[in-house]
Order: C-alpha cells, then structure tokens, then sequence
C-alpha cells in the first residue's frame, strides 16, 4: 500500500485540450460544488504500487597499517508519490500528474535514492615513533548518478488546481509551429518557437522523446563526484604504558574543489525536483497560450550551495 493526494472535488475530466499535445482537461461541470462554489477537497487515501531492490557489492582489504575499500550499489525503487509535504495540498501540488487523470496514481521512479552509487575508501596510518604517535591520511570518494527530475508546465494547462504538476508535452520541429505563443509581434512570437526548439535540442532527455508527453521523474540531472580527505595526528601523552593520546583532525570536504574551482561542481536541473520551462494559460474553449524565456538556453546549472563547495574544519580529542 502507498499513500498520495486525491483532490476530490474533481470528478473526471470531460474536454481536451486543442492542439499539439491534446490531453483531457477539467471544466468547470467537472467541479463538484459546495454550497454553490466550486471547491478542493484535498485527501489522503492509501492506492496499490511501488517496490524497491537494492543490492550492494564491497570488496576490501586491510593489512598491516593500510585499509582499502570499494563499493557499487544498485537501487531501483518506483513509488507513486515520492513528495514528503506536512499539507496535504502542497503533496498535491508538487506531485507530477497523471496527464489523463490527475485522481489516477502513476507509478513512477521514485524521487529519492540514486540508482547507480560508486564509493571507495583508502587509508594510511604512518606510525612515527611508537603505536602512540602515528599520523593517518584517509580518502573517500564516490560517483553517482545524479538525482531524478520531472519537466512540468509553469501554469495549470488541465485545470485540475495545480500550476506545477501537469507534465509537459514535448512538441516536434513541425509542432512548434502549430503552437500559439504570446507575443505582441510576430518577430516575438518567432523568437520563442525559435528559443523552444533550440532548447530542447540540447537537452539529451527532452530530444530523444519529442512527440511524446514528459515521464514522471523520468530525467536525471549529471553523474557527480566528490572526494573528501581526513588526516589524523595522535601524539602520545603521559606514560607509555598507557594508550592516552592527543588526536587531531582536518577533514577537507570536496578536496578536489581546493585544487580547482572548477571541479567537484554539482550540476542540477532544478532546486525543487520540477524543471519548468514553459509557461500556460488556457481559455475557456480548451485553447493554449504557451510563453517561453528566449534566455533560456541550458539544462542545467551549476548548484553552488555547499555541495559545490569546499569545506574544512579541524577538531580535537584526548582517547585514553
């Protein structure tokens, strides 16, 4: 059993959206009314589907004062809601649509957890004067598949109550030209057909599924690596007899972005989990008026939180 959002103050969609891209859409009879007012009933309810493998691979060796390990896993997981929210109407909200229904669940890939996961782990302790004194460099890395994304219309194009979850439909070169775009010019207009065109022949995801209606957490954003590095410095304290020791530490976080700006930059698609590229409204006859940000001209960019970042702190601790 899952859980996901109904709105039931919606009964099935009864018109279609005109032109490239036709899908059921809501209107105003398809609304029940409360005292009169269309209104949104917003409703937990528990529907069939979702699974998930995992399964990890490890190889390691340790000898002497060295360590070494390196690892693969591999999860597939599908869901039908993967939007943790504490309203009910922002899972709503957020939570792709099924494009011929939005109270019909769709099984999905789930949001969370990357399907490929590379990690390695190697370690050094030099001792330098006894068991007590000893200094150990440590280094971890990983490589993953970056995180999953859904390309969703900036507007609500089904009239079902959402601006953000109806999936977009990825026209051709031919049906461009059939969409109406805002505008007060032709010139403006071309611009946009232009801009659109061009934008999702750049993308991998968007051009390899033109004439077809986007997937539900179907894209992924770039694999990612980062290495991060630990040295430790135990200085023997007291008598010897005793293993009382002084350690202190420097852990530098995505060490390879110390080196070079340029590197351990994580590149994203979209902060929210929706890539919104194109903008809608629709008319009462069922007709669309697609805008489109002429700047807008790459996927993704660079995320520069402090996943991209490097980072270092120093620590200190008495083990006795």
């Amino acid at each position: 059993q899952a859980q996901v959002v109904n709105n039931f103050g919606l009964r099935a969609p009864s018109a279609f959206l005109q032109g490239p891209g036709s899908r059921p859409i809501y209107t105003n009879d398809d609304r029940v009314l409360v005292f009169g007012a269309p209104t949104n009933a917003y409703v937990f309810t528990n529907v069939e589907g979702g699974r998930s493998y995992n399964a990890t691979f490890a190889i390691e060796k340790s000898w002497e004062n060295n360590f070494f390990k390196f690892a693969y896993n591999f999860l597939d997981a599908t869901d039908v809601m993967s939007i943790d929210a504490e309203i009910s109407s922002d899972a709503y909200d957020r939570n792709p649509a099924n494009v011929n229904n939005t109270n019909q669940s769709l099984l999905s890939p789930s949001l969370y957890g990357n399907k490929h996961r590379f990690v390695g782990v190697a370690s050094k302790r030099m001792p330098w004067k006894n068991k007590r004194h000893a200094t150990t460099v440590s280094l971890f890395t990983e490589y993953v598949q970056g995180n999953r994304y859904s390309y969703t219309y900036s507007g609500d194009i089904n009239n079902d109550g959402s601006g953000l979850n109806d999936l977009i439909y990825i026209p051709t070169v031919n049906e461009i030209q059939q969409m109406n775009f805002s505008g007060d010019t032709d010139e403006e207009r071309t611009a946009q057909m232009i801009g659109l065109n061009n934008y999702i022949a750049q993308d991998s995801y968007l051009s390899a599924n033109r004439g077809s209606f986007a997937e539900k957490y179907g894209a992924l954003a770039p694999w990612r690596s980062t290495m991060d590095v630990r040295i430790l410095q135990d200085i023997g304290l007291g008598n010897e007899n005793k293993d009382t020791r002084l350690q202190l530490s420097l852990d530098i976080l995505n060490f390879g972005n110390l080196l070079n700006s340029n590197w351990g930059l994580r590149k994203t698609a979209t902060n929210t989990s929706l890539v919104q590229p194109i903008a809608v409204s629709v008319d009462s006859d069922g007709a669309p008026t697609y805008t489109f940000d002429t700047d807008l001209q790459e996927t993704f960019f660079n995320d520069f939180s402090f996943v991209s970042r490097w980072r270092m702190q120093l620590g200190a601790r008495i083990i006795f």
